[in-house]
């Protein structure tokens, strides 16, 4: 796991390196510069009959000697080089003023420096990479005068865009953007992640983001309950199978899903649990659907239970869902299982008894609006919700808006005051345990956002419970894995027209790949 850090908590970072542990802030920087030159040299490597020209944007902090830094490297290795200063060079102050200093004695020949006023006549110049190190991550507000005007104009510009640190005009914290913002392809942070990459439409904004080491020692970063989730720790909390496993030993799921009309949650989320390693899954349905589920699965075993004239899961069917309970390791429930009052309340009778670790999904969830006091009195402790960005709100009854801009402490508050583990599915996924550790997911894209993909995800996060895992340690993993099977479809068919069924499909091979890289 990787720390994520709030702007405030990265300056305490950078004090404490420099000043307690003596780690000259020149040699910071320029270990900053030269992450963002290893990125350039990957993407477009120099090459003398084309002469790469590159563009940076430079304002008077810190994050403006970050680019001139850039700027020096850049000539150094042969690439031609305008860098633009939005202010005078007489504001320049501490470490980035020495490095104003050594790009002016630098190799000039490669080397263009010139003012804002400057630059505003030679716009219609064109570049290979344009390089953004106007605003850190101490900016708060709107872009104004010339840095928005720069932004504006960089933002229309076919090129390779790169930000140092964090986009202009994004609020490190917050994620918000008040006017415009820098859009870059790639954001090369230092050190750790920053709280405002994950949070509202930033995404937009930083591109991929990469993670410079530039030699910030682990004991002055400060303590944070928020970590960013990395391959290596699926790899060492994935369950692996010992040599004389069998079909009882590696989860026995039981799911109730599915009512009239939707029978294809019922299918993707039990089906998502045997591709995840389950042994063996139970389907629970209503027996007015058993024929159009029975035609359709092979592996999954369906039983009909009592239905409702509606064609949702009757009470009368409780006796036999106890039964089931007392055979599996893990339940999953609510996956179109229908807002029908009396399936609500058997929703809500298994919830309040069960003591096996339960995943509660979709209408499992809807069940729980207005009862959220059952869940303080519960006594069992191995609970999973998954909600998306609206049913969180219906939840708890706070707007989604509030919620897209402060995801990390709701899900905090949440899972530490129900004693859950709470799945918060949005861009990205954040997953909440009820010590009040918050993770944040790196996979998944766009083209996910299609209907059947949220019950996959709770089936992924069933079978890893029924394998081995805690409550919490499968959500981060399934997530994880969900992510990564969305983005190896990406991959083969395109986010445009992706569905659930390819999500699903290819979640073995992300098992794969994990397990492999």
């Amino acid at each position: 796991m990787k720390n994520i850090l709030t702007p405030q908590e990265m300056k305490s970072a950078d004090t404490f390196a420099i000043k307690r542990l003596h780690i000259p802030s020149l040699r910071l920087m320029e270990r900053a510069g030269s992450a963002v030159l290893a990125e350039i040299i990957l993407r477009i490597p120099w090459n003398n009959e084309k002469q790469q020209r590159v563009l940076v944007i430079c304002g008077k902090g810190n994050n403006g000697g970050d680019g001139f830094v850039v700027a020096r490297q850049l000539a150094e290795k042969k690439y031609t080089v305008t860098v633009v200063l939005i202010e005078k060079a007489e504001e320049l102050q501490g470490d980035a003023k020495i490095n104003f200093q050594r790009l002016q004695y630098g190799n000039m020949s490669r080397l263009e420096i010139i003012d804002n006023t400057t630059y505003r006549k030679q716009k219609n110049k064109k570049y290979d990479v344009i390089v953004d190190a106007m605003l850190g991550t101490a900016f708060r507000g709107k872009l104004s005068g010339a840095y928005r005007s720069a932004v504006k104009w960089c933002n229309k510009q076919k090129t390779l865009k790169i930000a140092v640190d964090i986009p202009t005009g994004l609020n490190g914290e917050t994620g918000e953007v008040l006017s415009d913002a820098f859009r870059a392809d790639c954001t090369i942070t230092m050190s750790y992640p920053k709280s405002g990459f994950y949070h509202g439409r930033a995404k937009e904004y930083t591109g991929v983001v990469l993670i410079a080491d530039i030699g910030i020692p682990k004991k002055a970063i400060p303590q944070s309950n928020t970590q960013l989730v990395e391959t290596c720790d699926i790899q060492k909390s994935f369950p692996r199978r010992p040599v004389n496993s069998h079909k009882h030993s590696v989860g026995k799921v039981f799911v109730l899903a599915g009512s009239k009309s939707m029978t294809g949650a019922a299918l993707f989320c039990s089906r998502a649990a045997m591709r995840s390693g389950a042994g063996q899954v139970i389907l629970g349905i209503p027996e007015s659907e058993y024929s159009v589920i029975a035609k359709r699965t092979m592996e999954v075993m369906p039983i009909g239970l009592p239905s409702t004239r509606q064609g949702s899961i009757s009470q009368l069917a409780i006796g036999e869902i106890e039964q089931r309970i007392i055979w599996c390791d893990v339940v999953l429930i609510g996956c179109g299982m229908s807002r029908n009052e009396e399936t609500l309340s058997l929703i809500r009778e298994v919830i309040r008894n069960c003591s096996k670790p339960i995943v509660v999904d979709a209408d499992g969830l809807n069940a729980l609006i207005g009862n959220l006091a059952m869940m303080e009195s519960k006594k069992n402790k191995s609970i999973v919700l998954t909600p998306h960005h609206g049913e969180f709100s219906r939840l708890t009854g706070i707007p989604v808006e509030e919620i897209a801009q402060d995801a990390f402490r709701l899900a905090f508050q949440f899972a530490k005051q129900y004693h859950v583990t709470l799945v918060l599915k949005g861009a990205p996924t954040v997953i909440a345990g009820p010590d009040g550790t918050v993770y944040v997911n790196p996979t998944g894209n766009p083209g996910m956002s299609t209907a059947g993909s949220g019950d996959v995800l709770a089936g992924v996060i069933t079978a890893l419970i029924g394998q081995g895992c805690s409550a919490t340690k499968a959500a981060i993993n399934g997530v994880y894995l969900h992510g990564s099977a969305g983005d190896h479809a990406a991959t083969t068919i395109g986010q445009y027209g992706m569905l659930a069924g390819d999500i699903l499909e290819f979640l073995p091979a992300a098992i794969t790949t994990m397990l492999n890289s």
